[in-house]
């Protein structure tokens, strides 16, 4: 392959996942621990409900200005409030898919002279023997493999939905930079900035057509439920708290 595979936030490395390479090898225990200096987290558009249950969204501009979601875990790097004191994700909090997947992912390469195509790759630090394996002694895919197989793949169907999504909603001009200031019932408030959402009055203004595009897409649920996570801030900010005072 030609390109570099770029490390997604919390992996230690990534390289392609090969059946002769990691034959004998299953996941390692405790492997979600990856995310627990995660302050923030990737979010596919179908999560957008359950996730606005316990956690805020909010949106975030890419390197290319693309746009991406994530889900707020936390307000300052490496402090992630969803996870216990071991890094365990927390019953209460909604656990992102990017997190579900790990030690997986999928990447866009190109083969020398040939099209883009996409390939799995794995942070072999969260691959472990522990069995059951992903690949036998042969290398041959186990029944284990072929149901994590079918989770990334889902996953990946559900990125390309958000990439969609994310560029009508840029294309609306429904985005603007916010600061949550928040103020707990105990403690010191906290500023969080550096993130964007959606402007309620500009998509209510939206034209009729354009709504109606909006639901047809099943888009317009998805960005109430983004509005209605933002309260989450507060609940948040207790948690925070609370850590604080528990030392």
């Amino acid at each position: 392959m030609s390109e570099r595979l770029a490390v997604p936030p919390g992996y230690a490395s990534l390289m392609l996942l090969d059946r002769q390479r990691h034959r004998e090898r299953g996941i390692a225990p405790q492997v979600a621990r990856f995310a627990a200096g995660l302050h923030a987290v990737h979010l596919t558009l179908p999560e957008f409900v359950a996730a606005s249950r316990s956690n805020p969204i909010v949106f975030s501009q890419t390197e290319d200005r693309s746009w991406q979601p994530l889900v707020v875990t936390g307000f300052e790097p490496g402090r992630n409030l969803c996870v216990d004191a071991a890094g365990d994700w927390l019953p209460a909090y909604y656990c992102p898919a990017y997190v579900r997947r790990y030690p997986f992912c999928t990447a866009r390469v190109r083969a020398d002279g040939s099209d883009m195509q996409s390939v799995i790759c794995v942070d072999e630090a969260g691959l472990a023997d522990t069995p059951p394996h992903l690949f036998d002694a042969r290398g041959e895919p186990t029944p284990r493999w072929h149901e994590l197989q079918r989770f990334i793949e889902e996953i990946d169907v559900a990125m390309r939905q958000t990439e969609a999504f994310c560029a009508i909603v840029a294309e609306l001009d429904l985005l603007e930079p916010f600061e949550a200031d928040i103020h707990p019932v105990r403690g010191q408030r906290k500023r969080v900035s550096g993130m964007w959402r959606v402007v309620e009055a500009r998509l209510n203004a939206l034209e009729p057509t354009q709504i109606a595009r909006l639901m047809g897409q099943g888009h317009l649920s998805r960005l109430y439920a983004h509005l209605m996570s933002l309260d989450n801030f507060q609940r948040l900010l207790e948690a925070d708290v609370a850590r604080a005072a528990a030392g």
